[in-house]
């Protein structure tokens, strides 16, 4: 005890008993509790009057046991504040033991006079202290390359080599015992890592377990949501689960692994309700996979018409939208996402910001818990539904329910539409699940409590007609010049990514020509474009010419068909459709893949898939193996090609190259 308070020297912040530790007396024992009354009794009368000596004649306690107690009660805990009526408890240590004599020297055997010796000896020498701590902390140190976990007999082995730099000989506390110090050691880094928690987290058990020091602080949070809509959250999410496409090869069917589908869900803060979702099939995820889920959330949804019988909505599931028609096309005040790349993307930063007319908070780096009705939603989706199928990735590397997924999806023929079902299934029946933060009512119900009670406190925004200057969500906007030559007779059209666009309003209008235009083009569907004069004046509806306006493409797939084109791996002819097209050189590239590697998963599966999801097309690429009819006759008569027989089978598609004929000289 650093010095021996009285009633007259005491501070007034200590003095004030009010703010010290309650206790709840009812737990202690009779004699326990008889005791404590009379003490606390005392030091109160004690703090008021300053005469001790009546309180001790009445109550029947010694005068300086009073005095010795109110030291006690003032004494400072390791929060930095006193101990307080806490300190009456018979047997409650209010200070560590602090040894007196000197450090044991010669050599000693077991046992011994050593208590509270390693507190003196790293108090005596605090570079050695400074070392201990650094490696236990993995704090930075010059020339120090920590290890990824130091183990303890490694930290111990640091210290007696610090010891023996410092100059300490093995007649010298702590060389001179059997262990070296190999018990205190053990003691002080489990110390060590109780007084540094989260640094020592961080250090000791990696970041995951430091990211989840950042909640359970015991401190609310100003809440940002008081309403449905007020506040909505947006992560992408990979699928636990492996899917498969099904192939038609020389060989008949095959099933070939794509990479995990992502899912990103639009998660309202305040019902945990999930408004819109989107399935990005990639590698990784686009913006536009992200614009796509906030147009979702914003759009009518409708059931999926189901592929297996025994998957079914449970009654009364399904999306806000689709349930209530008064939240079609009603947008939200706040957006959460977090700091991912494709987050600070124009169609995030820009595109959905200016329609939307909301705030976007990226939150801290590093921490999820800013968005935690989202985290606990994807956690809930994951353990009761995707993780339950044969071909889960599980919830971790070591996951035993991790067996073989790819077998699993293949072997089973796990397929991606069918998990396309699963993903909307799953959704619209969470919606419809009572939620023990809700108190046990599902998110469908607490909105329909908000539509039909028609609350202020709920103002979900109508979002105005898209214009010329800020156009609907999953437009891009860009200025082209019009083209055309009328003594050519070459009518007026544009141009976007090599494909002319024109409608029977523009190609009439000559006057147009060399002006510029405002259009709209919606990349999810290239076949046609929306065009504004540079006035903002509407012009209409831009229909992509040929095959091209024919069959929905996506923007990504076109820019894909023409690289593929530049380099001659893709021939597309003038009446073959280029869709189609990419397709069967998707299925061919999908098949070699699995022919070298069939239980692997293929990345030309995925964009096979991916090219079959947004254009509607069904995914049989047909690989035929029959061989091209004969070249023509050589012009060199020294030469002649050895032919094979003709196949009566259909001849190859335009997409696989001709094989090189082998040539023989007679």
């Amino acid at each position: 005890m650093s010095k021996h308070w009285t009633a007259r020297t005491l501070p007034p912040e200590l003095a004030d008993t009010s703010r010290w530790r309650v206790v709840d007396a009812d737990a202690l024992g009779d004699e326990q509790r008889v005791r404590f009354s009379k003490f606390q009794a005392a030091i109160a009368a004690y703090l008021q009057t300053g005469k001790s000596a009546a309180i001790s004649k009445e109550l029947g306690l010694p005068r300086n046991g009073i005095i010795r107690q109110l030291n006690r009660c003032v004494t400072l805990a390791a929060d930095g504040k006193p101990y307080g009526w806490a300190a009456l408890i018979p047997k409650l240590r209010t200070g560590g033991y602090e040894r007196k004599a000197q450090l044991p020297s010669g050599r000693q055997r077991s046992g011994g006079a050593r208590a509270g010796a390693f507190r003196v000896f790293m108090t005596l020498n605090p570079e050695i202290k400074q070392k201990i701590d650094n490696l236990i902390l993995k704090r930075a140190a010059a020339g120090v390359v920590h290890e990824a976990r130091i183990a303890i007999k490694n930290i111990h082995a640091a210290f007696v080599s610090y010891c023996e730099e410092a100059g300490i000989t093995g007649n010298q506390y702590p060389l001179n015992s059997k262990s070296r110090g190999r018990r205190s050691i053990e003691r002080y880094v489990n110390d060590v890592l109780l007084s540094a928690s989260e640094e020592a987290c961080r250090a000791r058990f990696g970041a995951v377990a430091h990211l989840h020091m950042n909640v359970g602080r015991g401190r609310q949070s100003c809440p940002m949501a008081y309403a449905p809509y007020d506040v909505v959250g947006i992560d992408p999410h990979k699928l636990d689960c492996i899917g498969t496409v099904r192939i038609t090869g020389p060989k008949g069917p095959q099933r070939v692994a794509i990479e995990r589908l992502w899912i990103v869900p639009v998660v309202d803060d305040h019902s945990r309700a999930i408004l819109g979702y989107s399935v990005g099939i990639r590698t990784e995820c686009s913006a536009a996979t992200i614009e796509q889920c906030i147009i979702s959330a914003m759009s009518a949804w409708q059931p999926r018409n189901l592929k297996i019988p025994k998957m079914v909505y449970a009654p009364g599931a399904g999306l806000p939208s689709g349930r209530f028609p008064e939240l079609i096309g009603r947008a939200w005040a706040a957006m959460m996402v977090d700091n991912a790349a494709v987050h600070y993307s124009r169609a995030i930063t820009e595109r959905a910001r200016r329609r939307l007319g909301c705030a976007v908070n990226y939150g801290p780096i590093g921490h999820w818990e800013h968005r935690p009705a989202l985290e606990r939603v994807m956690r809930t989706l994951e353990a009761y539904g995707f993780q339950r199928l044969p071909s889960t990735m599980g919830s971790s590397p070591v996951d035993p329910a991790k067996d073989d997924p790819v077998r699993k999806a293949v072997g089973l023929g796990i397929d991606w539409e069918v998990l396309l079902d699963l993903i909307d299934v799953v959704i619209a029946n969470y919606n419809a699940t009572p939620n023990e933060a809700l108190g046990n009512r599902s998110p469908l119900s607490l909105l329909h409590d908000y539509v039909e009670q028609g609350s202020l406190d709920f103002l979900p925004r109508r979002l105005p007609p898209p214009i010329a200057t800020i156009a609907e969500l999953g437009v891009t906007i860009e200025t082209k010049t019009i083209r055309g030559d009328l003594q050519q007779g070459r009518r007026p059209y544009i141009e976007i990514d090599r494909v002319r666009y024109t409608s029977p309003i523009l190609g009439s209008a000559f006057g147009l020509v060399g002006k510029k235009m405002r259009v709209h083009i919606r990349e999810s569907n290239m076949c046609s474009v929306h065009a504004y004069h540079e006035s903002g004046e509407e012009l209409g509806i831009l229909q992509a010419q040929g095959a091209w306006g024919r069959t929905v493409h996506t923007r990504e797939m076109r820019k894909q068909i023409n690289a593929l084109r530049d380099s001659g791996e893709l021939v597309v002819g003038y009446q073959d459709n280029p869709v189609v097209a990419l397709l069967n050189y998707l299925g061919s590239a999908t098949h070699k893949e699995a022919e070298k590697k069939p239980m692997n998963v293929s990345r030309s599966a995925t964009k096979l898939v991916r090219a079959a999801h947004a254009s509607g097309l069904p995914v049989v690429p047909e690989i035929s193996n029959a061989a091209p009819s004969a070249p023509p006759p050589s012009s060199q008569p020294m030469l002649s090609v050895v032919q094979p027989e003709q196949s009566k089978t259909r001849a190859l598609s335009v997409l696989v190259k001709p094989p090189q004929w082998k040539t023989v000289i007679r």
